[in-house]
């Protein structure tokens, strides 16, 4: 479900429907499927007997709604005068829920799985599980960027110049100014688009009226799964069960989800932005919640001690009653790290021209550098990878250059959406339980418990500060398990 093509997110149905869901303060529901105050009658004019859903009339405040009006009152605020269009067009950057070109998103699945019973009690299965997104839903997809052959042209006028005070985007065209005099719209527009200040570049833009235009959970994208998963299962004579899970895969996609602020940067590190609308195809790399290998192995098991059992088989009475009825049981994970986000989060000449809508850039990597930190994960806290690896995007200088701090300001960085040489750390826990059973009569058991959580007390660290122009890049500032080692104590009677 994307959140944002809701009716009301829309600009067209914003402008137009002031709809409330009560009447009374949210005591009871304005209108419901079988229960409405409003009709439509033949002759098309809405008649209301109440306030309705849709608030016609006054609305006093600490009051209900008053009964009255046959037509649909105006948002307050956003009377959409003269029309709905010029309503739009003062927004400058909106989203829009494009209604006509909307796709259908599909998931294919594939899989092939091996069974097979293996001496001493052993059961393994292994299996390869793949899938395949179709028109996977962007939250908002940007479909006003400017072509990037107009980039590529800039990329190419862009001269740096050793002077101070010099503008060296100078000769680049899309970022000249449009006279005054050839200002092309019939108004005035709001912001960057206002006369005097309108580039020229601006007018490339597919729509070139608008700051901004935004798709609302547009079907623009797609994601590749491909896993070998293997699960190896005993289960013992004397009581108990061993079951030991293993998954190696790899997500690719080129986006990542619908609810990115949802996700923040303690446990994943969020998600890996677009950088470039027009080249979605190079925007596919590794998922933000790609986790290539993770083993879990969980465990419930009697130990064999006292009368009846393989070791001190001849024990009774209270001696016995001391050393048999004993069990462990736990849950062990290991689990890789989520993939690291690197963008730049610096301004240059692209990114104060207004022309790429919401792209975020990236870095450059520097081709040959190692970017790996050795030593353990507590060691690299202040600097989990190496940081020296990324500058500013466009750092490679035409052979007409000879400035070695030339960074033409005009193009992309070349850092993939996610790193795929770079993780936070993942999961290594310990989940540990000992447990005593004792029969005092033939209907009245005792059980005690000791567990404990996080058995090691091993912390967790989050995601690294992945903004290149941070002063903390590279630098891990949390935790994601909040809590450590959690030691309890049960004690259950059955009768």
């Amino acid at each position: 479900m994307s959140f944002n093509a809701n009716p009301y997110v829309d600009p067209v149905s914003s402008a137009t429907s002031n709809f409330f869901s009560s009447n009374d303060q949210g005591v009871t529901p304005a209108a419901s499927l079988n229960t409405n105050t409003c009709y439509l009658p033949a002759n098309n004019t809405l008649s209301c007997s109440g306030a309705g859903p849709f608030n016609q009339g006054t609305y006093p405040v600490g009051a209900n709604p008053g009964a009255g009006a046959n037509n649909l009152t105006p948002v307050p605020g956003r009377n959409p005068q003269p029309n709905v269009s010029q309503y739009i067009l003062t927004q400058n950057n909106f989203s829009a829920t494009g209604y006509t070109v909307q796709k259908y998103g599909y998931l294919q699945q594939y899989n092939l799985d091996f069974q097979r019973q293996l001496p001493l009690g052993f059961f393994a299965d292994v299996a390869y599980a793949g899938s395949h997104g179709v028109h996977l839903e962007q939250s908002n997809t940007n479909i006003n960027q400017i072509p990037d052959s107009f980039l590529a042209q800039a990329a190419t006028q862009y001269v740096p110049c050793a002077v101070a005070g010099c503008d060296p985007s100078a000769g680049v065209t899309i970022h000249q100014k449009v006279s005054v005099a050839n200002y092309p719209f019939s108004q005035n527009l709001p912001g960057g688009l206002g006369s005097g200040v309108l580039l020229q570049g601006q007018l490339d833009r597919p729509y070139p009226q608008y700051a901004g235009v935004n798709l609302n959970g547009y079907q623009c994208c797609g994601s590749s799964y491909n896993a070998l998963q293997a699960t190896v299962t005993r289960r013992f004579q004397g009581g108990g069960t061993l079951l030991v899970a293993y998954t190696n895969s790899k997500l690719m996609s080129n986006t990542d989800t619908l609810t990115s602020w949802l996700e923040g940067s303690g446990t994943t590190g969020g998600v890996g932005a677009i950088q470039d609308w027009n080249n979605l195809k190079g925007e596919r790399s590794l998922s933000s919640q790609d986790i290539p290998q993770r083993m879990i192995a969980s465990y419930v098991l009697d130990l064999p001690f006292g009368h009846g059992k393989k070791f001190l088989s001849n024990m009774n009475g209270l001696a016995n009653g001391v050393v048999s009825g004993w069990g462990v049981d736990g849950i062990t994970t290991f689990q890789r790290g989520f993939p690291v986000k690197i963008s730049w989060g610096g301004s240059n000449a692209l990114t104060n021209s207004g022309l790429l809508g919401m792209s975020t850039l990236r870095p450059d990597y520097v081709a040959g550098c190692n970017k790996g930190v050795s030593g353990s994960s507590l060691s690299r806290v202040t600097e989990w990878f190496n940081t020296s690896c990324f500058t500013q995007p466009g750092g490679v200088a035409p052979t007409s250059v000879s400035i070695n701090t030339f960074n033409n300001e005009w193009v992309f960085g070349n850092e993939p959406r996610v790193d795929a040489t770079l993780r936070q750390q993942g999961v290594v826990n310990f989940d540990f339980a000992v447990f005593k059973r004792t029969t005092i009569y033939e209907r009245l058991n005792v059980e005690f418990r000791a567990e404990f959580f996080d058995l090691f007390n091993h912390p967790q660290f989050g995601a690294p500060n992945s903004t290149q122009t941070s002063p903390t890049f590279g630098v891990v500032s949390n935790t994601v398990n909040s809590t450590f080692r959690i030691v309890q104590f049960g004690l259950k009677f059955s009768f």
